[in-house]
């Protein structure tokens, strides 16, 4: 553990007056503003992101590296958050993280009404795959520009780059950290996943890895784009939540 403080989660400013509460993660270099815009936009549920020292308005602060670190200070900080029904979104490394926040709840009572995990590969995938921590600046800079996380004129900025290169290799660290406990029981949740269609050729093999480690029935959709369609199709991609939060949330 670093010396930083406590991680906290933000509600944008907002109060909590909805019945339900959606915690939304980010993806690897990004903060809790990639969900500011969806703040009072799904219908009958509060958004609410964590803020990860050294991303995002914290961005000045020690970034923490490991996961099961990162997993244990989200699920402390959530704790006094639980009043209300509680669904997660999480994005790529967001979507890992909203995962094991979700099984993390369900073991201590508090099991999620809805969980929606997009442009994320299945627990097993990911914890068995390659890791990419020895990348040079260059091979992650081609890496950034190929996947159209980061604009072509900021990744030529040099001094930009400087700020925002430790932050992502922080957040691939955390899931380079990661390893699945085969013997953790199911999440017994609905799960919702999204996908990339020019990222995903086998959404079947998506579902049945998936289904390995949730018991809760599945529905999987496809969005325009690679990776990132999250942000390239960002308004079908919040239809899409206030659809599976309206018709999944409330199921027990």
């Amino acid at each position: 553990m670093t010396g930083s403080p406590r991680l906290t989660y933000t509600t944008f400013r907002r109060p909590l007056t909805q019945p339900r509460r959606l915690f939304c993660f980010p993806y690897a270099g990004g903060g809790e503003n990639l969900y500011r815009d969806w703040a009072g936009r799904v219908p009958g549920a509060d958004v609410v992101a964590p803020r990860f020292a050294g991303r995002g308005s914290r961005f000045t602060e020690p970034a923490e590296t490991d996961f099961a670190a990162v997993l244990d200070e989200l699920v402390q900080a959530i704790e006094p958050l639980l009043n209300a029904e509680i669904a997660l979104f999480g994005h790529s490394l967001g979507g890992l993280l909203a995962f094991e926040v979700g099984r993390s709840l369900a073991a201590r009572g508090h099991r999620p009404a809805l969980l929606i995990v997009s442009g994320c590969a299945a627990p097993r995938v990911i914890s068995s795959a390659p890791k990419a921590r020895d990348l040079s600046e260059i091979a992650l800079r081609a890496e950034l520009a190929e996947f159209g996380l980061i604009p072509r004129e900021a990744l030529e900025n040099d001094q930009l780059m400087d700020l925002l290169l430790p932050v992502l290799r922080a957040d691939l660290d955390v899931q380079n950290s990661y390893r699945v406990d085969p013997a953790a029981p199911p999440l017994d949740c609905p799960l919702h996943l999204y996908y990339g269609s020019d990222e995903v050729a086998e959404p079947d093999r998506l579902r049945r890895t998936w289904a390995e480690v949730v018991s809760g029935p599945i529905d999987v959709s496809d969005f325009p784009g690679g990776h990132f369609f999250v942000n390239s199709a960002r308004q079908d991609v919040l239809a899409a939540v206030c659809t599976s939060i309206a018709r999944t949330t409330g199921v027990r």
